[in-house]
């Protein structure tokens, strides 16, 4: 059963050198260039270039007219590159504690916990993020105007928390809006971002069922000078809106939308901060319905391995 256990890019970065200086890899450039290409572009929040026209371009050096529909080079080379993966930690990588796999029709690596043989997705170009804990909010990224170039780079910047959130799952684009196999729209929001000149950016959360803002009012936010700049303010609407304490839990709670999992998270975290005995009953009480623990199993005060193991008795 997948999990949601955090993964840091410095474990990726390590897992992925590994692979990169292997004997198993050493006669085959043309694999290495391809593995290290995908890895680093999901790094970024870029998966949803990750293209056979990409990939053919970028990494095997094919001009502008490449069709891959019709040239099956990149089909044939990750056939390849996901064999010799799998022959990577068969033998050489068998002690290998993160692994790296690129799934079958696509080319979006995701990673897996050799300990537990769980696979941790990471969100594709459709926004699919199979390790999502069910029962937590959903936030949408409304279409970008072509001329919001600012807006893009904020944009670009959250999506590189998707998969690394607690509290918020971050969806997919614009496409994903009209989706109708969601489990729960109560717990749909709908982020945009909007370029409004030399006064900087413009945001607005709303709720998508109700339509209701979520932030307290329309917010706008000064014009930075440099993409870091627009990447730190990213990170702070993160920090400031899409974790626990923040306005969209405030919203579940005070709408009466808030779901066992959502219940249990914040259960969590007030007891990481206050440690009283309170705090510790009515942890243990949440995570008993969400993780089916055991009487005689002590609570996670650690939110990665609680939503892990819930998932391993969702």
């Amino acid at each position: 059963m997948p999990t949601d256990a955090r993964i840091d890019s410095r474990q990726v970065a390590e897992a992925l050198g590994s692979v990169l200086s292997s004997r198993t890899f050493a006669r085959s450039e043309r694999l290495r260039s391809f593995l290290k290409f995908v890895v680093e572009m999901e790094q970024l929040g870029l998966a949803h270039q990750l293209k056979g026209y990409t990939i053919g371009i970028d990494v095997f050096s094919r001009d502008e007219g490449f069709d891959p529909g019709t040239d099956p080079l990149v089909r044939v080379q990750a056939g390849k590159l996901r064999r010799l993966l799998n022959q990577f930690y068969a033998e050489e990588g068998r002690e290998e504690a993160l692994r790296i796999r690129i799934p079958l029709g696509g080319y979006v690596p995701t990673y897996e916990l050799a300990a537990t043989a769980q696979s941790i997705g990471i969100e594709d170009d459709r926004g699919t993020d199979a390790s999502r804990w069910h029962g937590l909010p959903r936030l949408y990224l409304a279409p970008l105007r072509p001329r919001d170039g600012t807006s893009r780079i904020f944009v670009n910047a959250l999506r590189i928390w998707t998969g690394r959130l607690w509290a918020v799952a971050i969806a997919g684009w614009d496409a994903e809006l009209h989706e109708r196999n969601d489990q729960d729209r109560s717990l749909h929001f709908i982020l945009q971002v909007r370029d409004e000149g030399a006064s900087g950016l413009s945001l607005s959360l709303r709720h998508r069922q109700s339509g209701s803002e979520v932030l307290a009012t329309g917010r706008t936010l000064d014009a930075p000078g440099d993409i870091l700049d627009v990447a730190r303010l990213a990170n702070q609407f993160v920090a400031a809106n899409l974790t626990i304490p923040g306005p969209i839990y405030q919203f579940c709670h005070a709408s009466d939308l808030s779901t066992r999992e959502m219940k249990c998270l914040d259960a969590t975290y007030r007891y990481a901060l206050e440690g009283t005995p309170d705090a510790y009953i009515a942890a243990r009480r949440h995570q008993q319905q969400c993780s089916d623990l055991g009487d005689d199993t002590d609570i996670f005060a650690e939110i990665p391995r609680l939503i892990a193991l819930a998932n391993q008795h969702a």
